[in-house]
């Protein structure tokens, strides 16, 4: 079997698709307004994803004919596509857990400076405290922060021309106010009440965590897309648009420090409406270095950041162990695919008729033991297909000697007034050692016999081709038969020109018309039986089987045929078939069977007494050459 071929360009679904697309287009042109051209289009749309469904199934099942390409897909679904996604799913782990990380280092830091900012400002409701001194001290981390405390009617305000009044709810967090935003806390603790004012400016959010990237704190309260943000940070170094810039991030590291973009949502309260709480969200644009620098800088010297190092030294050994496993999976593919490929190669040549192609076999596995074991396969079948060329040469042969052997058995019955010749022979293979004959010799004289020859086959058969030969030759142009001198000179013939184990046994009889008489010569062959008036009488054997000694002498026997007598020649594959108990079927079977069926036409009594054989031995196929001639006297 070849690889498969794709199949026709167009079947009919690419057919429909193509007219689906053409009617759209040219309804387009001709009639716009009809509803033909939205509809043809729906149709071309889903016909054409049936399309691109059926092709791209082709291609997968193309390109996946070969083993090798199933085991490499497989491979890269096992393994490479695992690996892939899981080194994507770290990328994507350390950019969101550094993210998350980044951000929460400055949300708490800022709480930590409100945590700081309500110590403060608890301290200075105490009345053995110096407000004014405390705060002067805290504005140093909070650069531009405003105070005011109020003792009863009494307002202090920090700075002195600060106009900071108190909220007029209690607020504490992140503050709009006019269009900037503010950390504010606010207590009361009796009558005294102190409410502190830090502005949220660039420097301030920088200030948080020195070194991780650019932070902003960005209002998303009541947005005006059209408007812009409603706040400006009070920075003088950053730009009003501003949010997030990359001044702060620092340069990548390799080409795995990917920028990261994060942001953590955050409680606002408006100064002038406390009730109504808005959203403000704290975003940090950084790089993963910058986060690892920021949470290791208190911890070791990241001008030996040995940590990292030893980080990318086991992601390097993990790559490299996953290319050696990569290298071992791609040669063990090898072995498998080369082996198959070389079967289904080997098969190929096999079906075209060339048995001499062998497959190379390496290593001492499963593989090489079934390259070994194919490669026998493949002589053996060598080896049966040449037996099987001359056992088809040695039937031609043998259907040719079958076609030769039936011209030499006689085509018809002479017409003999007062005698009825019928003959019958199954031969065991396809040609046979039996042999039959009969023929006019003149106008009062009939001759029949019948041999049979030592063997099966196409040496039997050549044998009994020679019997006949010269049986007739010994016929030709004589009026006076002497049966014995007959029989005499064939086996000086047989003996002078084969070999000592070819033999025959043979039987030559001539019937006188006129005077009813059967002149025979009996050379070794099994005595005929006559049947008169029911009963059997053997007739003699006169001699030795023709061709084994030359100077045999063979004598006469004469017998007068009356009317109603049946004489029955036979040769051996009658009486000797044994049946499953080795018990044969024996003359005097043979004797009963004729006898009782004697009435019947000389062809049926021939039929019975064949069948009869078979029925004895359970075969259809007889082990021997089985014949048979009647000669009833009329």
């Amino acid at each position: 079997m070849t690889e498969p071929k794709a199949k026709a360009a167009f079947g009919k679904l690419e057919i429909a698709t193509g007219a689906a697309i053409l009617i759209w287009q040219g309804a387009k042109w001709l009639i716009p307004d009809s509803v033909v051209a939205p509809l043809a289009a729906i149709a071309g749309f889903c016909l054409s994803i049936a399309t691109l469904l059926r092709w791209t199934r082709r291609l997968v099942r193309q390109s996946i004919w070969r083993l090798r390409n199933r085991l490499l897909m497989s491979y890269l679904f096992i393994a490479v596509v695992p690996v892939l996604l899981l080194g994507i799913l770290g990328v994507l782990g350390a950019w969101i857990l550094s993210g998350q990380v980044a951000v929460y280092m400055v949300s708490q830091a800022f709480n930590q400076d409100v945590e700081i900012l309500k110590a403060a400002g608890r301290r200075a409701l105490t009345p053995s405290t110096d407000g004014a001194r405390l705060i002067q001290f805290v504005s140093g981390r909070f650069p531009g922060m405003e105070a005011v405390i109020s003792t009863g009617e009494v307002l202090t305000r920090y700075p002195a021309e600060s106009t900071l009044m108190h909220p007029k709810q209690p607020v504490t967090g992140v503050v709009l106010k006019g269009e900037s935003l503010y950390g504010c806390v606010h207590l009361v603790h009796g009558a005294r009440k102190i409410t502190l004012l830090a502005p949220i400016t660039k420097q301030y959010l920088q200030s948080l965590v020195p070194n991780l990237g650019e932070i902003t704190l960005i209002d998303f309260t009541d947005q005006d897309p059209g408007a812009g943000r409603r706040f400006r940070l009070r920075s003088v170094d950053s730009a009003p648009t501003d949010i997030l810039s990359t001044r702060a991030v620092a340069p990548a590291v390799n080409f795995a420090d990917f920028q990261i973009l994060w942001g953590m949502p955050m409680t606002m309260t408006d100064w002038e409406k406390p009730e109504a709480e808005g959203r403000a969200v704290l975003g940090v644009h950084t790089r993963i270095s910058q986060v690892f620098r920021v949470i290791f800088s208190q911890k070791a010297d990241w001008d030996q950041p040995w940590l990292i190092y030893f980080f990318y030294g086991v992601a390097l050994t993990f790559l490299v162990v996953e290319l050696i496993a990569l290298g071992i999976g791609v040669a063990i593919t090898r072995t498998m695919t080369r082996a198959v490929h070389f079967l289904h190669e080997s098969t190929e040549r096999v079906q075209a008729g060339d048995f001499t192609y062998r497959i190379p076999v390496k290593g001492n596995d499963q593989l090489a033991d079934l390259g070994h074991r194919y490669n026998s396969m493949v002589e053996n079948l060598e080896r049966l297909l040449k037996v099987a060329k001359e056992k088809e040469r040695l039937q031609a042969d043998l259907d040719i000697a079958k076609e030769v052997q039936e011209q030499l058995y006689p085509r018809s019955v002479p017409r003999v007034e007062g005698l009825e010749i019928t003959a019958k022979l199954n031969p065991a293979k396809s040609v046979s050692g039996d042999y039959y004959d009969y023929q006019r010799i003149d106008d009062q004289r009939v001759m029949i016999a019948i041999g049979d020859v030592a063997g099966k086959g196409i040496s039997a058969a050549l044998l009994m081709a020679n019997v006949q030969s010269a049986m007739r030759a010994q016929l030709q142009g004589k009026t006076d038969v002497c049966t014995a001198t007959v029989v005499s000179q064939i086996n000086k013939h047989l003996q002078a020109n084969t070999t000592v184990e070819k033999y025959s046994t043979f039987f030559f009889s001539v019937w006188n018309e006129s005077s009813g008489e059967l002149l025979s010569t009996n050379a070794g062959h099994l005595p005929p039986i006559l049947l008169r008036n029911g009963e059997a009488i053997r007739l003699d054997v006169n001699g030795m089987v023709v061709g084994v000694f030359a100077h045999a002498e063979y004598g006469e026997s004469r017998i007068r045929l009356e009317k109603g007598d049946l004489l029955v020649l036979y040769t051996d594959g009658i009486t000797e078939p044994e049946n499953e108990y080795g018990e044969m079927f024996g003359e005097d079977r043979l004797i009963e069977t004729v006898q009782r069926i004697a009435s019947k036409p000389g062809r049926e009594i021939l039929d019975d007494v064949f069948a009869a054989v078979e029925h004895w031995t359970y075969s259809p196929d007889s082990a021997d050459d089985m014949t048979m001639v009647l000669v009833r006297r009329t």
